[in-house]
């Protein structure tokens, strides 16, 4: 088949849960109500809105769909929360998605927790991997296994699986956030501070790198005197020395571009507001409308014809990565089956039975490094068949 066979025109994606999302701000700035407030907004269904909640904080809120990942295990053990995601919630969804999809919309509230999640599963994961006590941090995997891993880029690997499932299966995503306000140092020597996500540079390129919108929650403040006028010059006492006012306002306003103070905004469209918006979620949505309606210039079908065809194409490529996914066994299920088998074994067996087949099989005696998904079950088969000496 011919390269030019595979060249096609793209449409932009019209429906909030064709792409991947993010709203973010600081704490208590609103990010769990104006996901509330946006999807009941949107959507017909709550159902079709599913909030995965690794951390509480909506307890005060009227949800009708969420998963309280978090307490599936506490902060000492929220390895059993990226467990119960990447076995249950993740596999459970594509099967929905492919047989009758319900939800359309996934948040993850908040990224941040989630990203705590799964480096806890991975540290677990990867001591009883090396056969150590404890590893504890993602800078320590690197000791421990002997430089095989990089603990960032096995962070990345490991949780880019199953967004990439989620988002195979055709559903949107929208991560929740924190930011912090950061120092930042350029090569002049000149300093300057700024609002930026609080996760790590790993984390950012699971969640933002990959939204193709942005919103940053901020508490703007207005000076106002007594009469609550805004105010454009510091009062002065008197001898001429400014002071602070004793009244102001504070509103949350959402940031759809990055300013000089604010740099975590924007994404790919190129029709944003310039300005700060008031917060809500019919401004939300109209923001959004108006960034597709901007994309959209050649483009002769509408909106509602668009919508129609591509959730055809979303459902169309759920089945297709549906019944991938249930004839694909993976690299993981594989070494988690040689971990079983091996417990029939005594060291002594090991080193003379199966340690010279693995190296012939998998070019090497430690099978949890390899990724090889054929190389794997031949050494599955291997040890799962093998006589031991009466």
């Amino acid at each position: 088949m011919s390269w030019r066979n595979k060249v096609q025109k793209n449409t932009p994606k019209v429906e909030l849960h064709s792409i991947m999302s993010l709203i973010v701000g600081t704490y208590k700035t609103g990010k769990t109500r104006l996901w509330k407030e946006v999807t009941e907004l949107h959507y017909s269904s709550p159902d079709e809105a599913l909030l995965l909640a690794f951390e509480p904080g909506y307890e005060t809120w009227e949800l009708d769909n969420i998963i309280p990942i978090h307490k599936e295990g506490s902060d000492e053990d929220a390895w059993k929360q990226w467990e119960f995601f990447k076995k249950e919630v993740v596999p459970g969804l594509v099967k929905e998605a492919k047989e009758g999809r319900i939800v359309k919309l996934i948040g993850i509230d908040t990224a941040d927790r989630c990203v705590d999640a799964a480096t806890s599963w991975l540290l677990k994961d990867r001591a009883k991997r090396y056969a150590k006590n404890s590893i504890v941090s993602l800078q320590d995997l690197g000791n421990a296994s002997g430089n095989v891993e990089n603990g960032y880029t096995a962070l990345y690997e490991e949780m880019k699986k199953p967004f990439d499932a989620l988002r195979n299966a055709g559903y949107g995503l929208l991560g929740l956030g924190w930011t912090k306000e950061k120092e930042t140092t350029l090569y002049n020597g000149m300093k300057y501070n700024s609002v930026e996500l609080m996760m790590h540079a790993t984390a950012r390129k699971i969640f933002e790198s990959q939204a193709s919108l942005i919103c940053c929650l901020f508490n703007e403040v207005v000076v106002v005197n007594k009469d609550g006028d805004e105010m454009s010059d510091n009062i002065k006492d008197k001898k001429g020395r400014e002071k602070g006012s004793n009244f102001h306002e504070t509103r949350t306003v959402m940031v759809f571009r990055p300013t000089e103070y604010i740099s975590i905004a924007g994404g790919r469209y190129t029709d944003l507001p310039e300005e700060p918006v008031e917060y809500s979620a019919t401004n939300f949505l109209k923001v959004f409308e108006d960034a597709v309606k901007g994309q959209l210039k050649k483009t002769k079908k509408n909106i509602e014809e668009l919508k129609v065809e591509q959730e055809q194409e979303r459902d169309e490529q759920a089945k297709d990565f549906g019944e991938q996914e249930d004839a694909k066994i993976t690299a993981e299920e594989l070494i988690a089956g040689i971990h079983q088998q091996k417990d029939r074994f005594t060291n002594v067996q090991l080193t003379e039975f199966v340690v010279p087949e693995f190296k012939m099989l998998l070019g090497t005696a430690n099978y949890p490094s390899v990724a090889d998904v054929e190389a794997l079950s031949k050494a599955l088969d291997f040890i799962s068949n093998f006589k031991l000496p009466e």
